[in-house]
């Protein structure tokens, strides 16, 4: 089996401030309120339910996963990790979490970053609306 990578592809809108403490999150919501301080990303192409079963299969694992956030040219990454109990029943948001709460929208636990730990360069940018990618990649 090769290295499993899996793609969101969404945008960044206005009111994201990406400040939460403990968790980051996109969604394939085209909005969001500036109350929802955890988001990098709108209009996502996946949510939780829709993401590969390859994917899926192994992150119900405990297994490390590395995040990338591409938005231009600045990248910023985070680790987390799997966990047997994720459903990926969610479809709109999918949530990253330093803790190892387990809810339908989480998609890795213990991750080494949260939304206000992501470079603030990248943050600014997605302000502006630009388009962007989180690239999840299985590190067997």
């Amino acid at each position: 089996m090769g290295r499993i990578v899996e793609k969101v592809c969404g945008k960044g809108h206005p009111n994201i401030r990406a400040t939460h403490p403990t968790t980051l999150a996109a969604t394939v919501d085209p909005e969001i309120s500036v109350a929802g301080d955890c988001f990098l990303m709108v209009s996502a192409n996946k949510s939780p339910s829709t993401l590969s079963e390859e994917f899926k299969n192994a992150a119900r694992r405990r297994v490390k996963i590395l995040g990338r956030i591409i938005v231009g040219k600045l990248e910023d990454t985070f680790e987390f990790y799997g966990d047997p109990s994720l459903s990926f029943e969610d479809t709109r948001t999918m949530i990253f979490r330093k803790s190892r709460y387990v809810c339908s929208k989480t998609v890795g636990v213990e991750s080494n970053k949260s939304a206000r730990d992501i470079d603030r360069r990248i943050v600014e940018m997605l302000r502006k609306g630009v388009e962007a990618v989180i690239e999840l990649t299985v590190l067997e």
